[in-house]
């Protein structure tokens, strides 16, 4: 947002397009701290809906979820590895506490696109006014992402931040705390730079250029040029290598048959 643009001056100076388009904005952009599915367990044991009627899933998802999909969440949050496992193992599947936990997890994935489902410091941290963000653009949630780490590492570029984030990791959606697994990260990295950047690097580039000047040399230098490029090397060769007496200037002005 510029400065100055929620003065009292700006805003009765914008026109009606302007306006919609800032309350369009302000609309998107806006979070609100709300249940996911608005399920509870009242006092006597029982889940019950109480608070559906403010939940996420309802507010921007009122059409409802198609039967597969619902199905499908269902089976994810049964099955989540960080979502309701401590519930569920605690109280039991068939407890309420469990059925509740799920019933919110299946309601934001049924509307993920508006939903995001936070839980222990995470859920505290957004519940105070703060977001949760990632500390970095790399992770190791899932293979995919670990194995590009590894590799952007492997360079050398940022690998201290990275291990640094690791050593203060303590599991999901709990807040870092400085040095928590540096005895556990610190060796691994350590020894991972070590192998990657000095040898596997090294030997990687230097088999890439012994390869590369085999080829060169095969081709007699010409490796990289296509056969238009040759002809025109070949033909200037041959005229460099005849005995020319005479230098030969503005031949092109010569009418032809003094050209040969």
């Amino acid at each position: 947002v510029c400065h100055g643009s929620s003065s009292p001056e700006y805003l009765a100076s914008m026109s009606p397009d302007e306006a919609r388009g800032r309350e369009w904005t302000e609309a998107m952009q806006r979070l609100l701290i709300i249940p996911c599915g608005g399920s509870t367990v009242n006092s006597t044991g029982s889940v019950v809906q109480s608070g559906s009627a403010m939940s996420c899933r309802d507010a921007f998802c009122p059409e409802g979820a198609s039967a597969e999909k619902k199905a499908s969440c269902a089976s994810d949050c049964e099955q989540h590895p960080f979502f309701c496992t401590a519930t569920c193992a605690d109280f039991g599947a068939a407890s309420a506490a469990c059925k509740s936990c799920r019933t919110e997890c299946a309601a934001a994935c049924e509307c993920s696109l508006y939903c995001e489902p936070l839980i222990k410091d995470a859920a505290n941290c957004v519940e105070q006014g703060g977001r949760w963000l990632p500390t970095l653009s790399q992770n190791f949630d899932n293979v995919w992402s670990a194995m590009l780490t590894l590799f952007e590492i492997s360079s050398t570029e940022g690998w201290a931040d990275v291990m640094h984030v690791a050593c203060d990791g303590v599991e999901e959606y709990v807040e870092p705390i400085r040095d928590y697994n540096q005895w556990a990260f610190v060796p691994f990295f350590m020894v991972y730079m070590f192998f990657s950047a000095m040898f596997i690097i090294n030997l990687s580039v230097g088999v890439i250029v012994d390869k590369f000047m085999d080829l060169k040399h095969a081709g007699a230098g010409d490796l990289m040029l296509t056969d238009a490029q040759r002809k025109w090397v070949a033909s200037h060769r041959q005229l460099c290598n005849r005995n020319i007496f005479f230098d030969l200037t503005d031949l092109h002005k010569l009418p032809p048959l003094r050209r040969k």
